[in-house]
């Protein structure tokens, strides 16, 4: 492929992708876990960025390995919430609530995707998924349900899509809420919120792409 035609794909791609590529998050994603009348545990920026967060401990009668999320905003809406690796000894404890969230997204998507997966190391509960925008900008403000899923026990992958905004700024948030039954559970769950791409847009880049592909055959032919 030659400059010229490197160059038209370039040029051609760049409206559809600045977006994604803008700068990152200006806001310090949050993490909130509590459970029951446990004091919630509150952090940020536990990775030394304000696109990272991570934390390890005891919340309740539960027991954190580790839980970790990122965010890729403001000019990419996706965040994933990471990794939870948490055990409750006994079906008494209460149940665990994981969140996490970020503001100042400036750029929107008119649909999200909530995507969730886990299962147990032992034991049995229930694992349930929300996540929510929040057009006042505001962290962990569950004000407009994207979509739920669960509650699961075992093994599970699945997803869903609901309603985004075009609005901005505005907040994310993801909520996981984790329960043990009798004889306590072993949970390791993942979730994440991406922004789903327009089909006016993926028409249009894909041909993009296509016309450039004959160009650069046609130039190969003739060469």
């Amino acid at each position: 492929m030659n400059k010229k035609l490197l160059t038209a794909v370039a040029l051609a791609a760049t409206p559809l992708f600045a977006a994604g590529f803008a700068s990152n998050a200006i806001a310090t994603v949050e993490l909130k876990l509590s459970s029951g009348a446990s004091t919630p545990v509150l952090i940020g920026a536990a990775c030394a960025t304000d696109t990272c967060v991570s934390y390890s401990g005891t919340v309740g009668g539960w027991v954190i390995n580790i839980t970790g999320g990122t965010s890729a905003g403001p000019g990419d809406p996706t965040m994933d919430l990471e990794s939870i690796d948490a055990t409750a000894t006994s079906g008494s404890a209460a149940p665990l609530d994981i969140e996490l969230s970020d503001n100042g997204f400036s750029v929107g998507s008119s649909l999200f995707s909530l995507v969730s997966s886990g299962h147990t190391f032992f034991g049995s509960g229930t694992a349930t998924y929300s996540a929510y925008f929040d057009t006042g900008n505001t962290d962990f403000a569950e004000t407009a349900l994207i979509g739920t899923l669960g509650p699961f026990s075992g093994a599970y992958a699945t997803g869903t899509t609901g309603a985004g905004t075009t609005g901005t700024p505005y907040s994310l948030t993801e909520h996981v809420v984790l329960t043990a039954d009798v004889g306590g559970v072993k949970w390791s769950t993942d979730s994440s919120i991406t922004p789903v791409p327009e089909p006016a847009s993926l028409v249009l880049l894909t041909s993009q792409l296509v016309g450039l592909g004959w160009l650069g055959r046609r130039r190969r032919k003739a060469a």
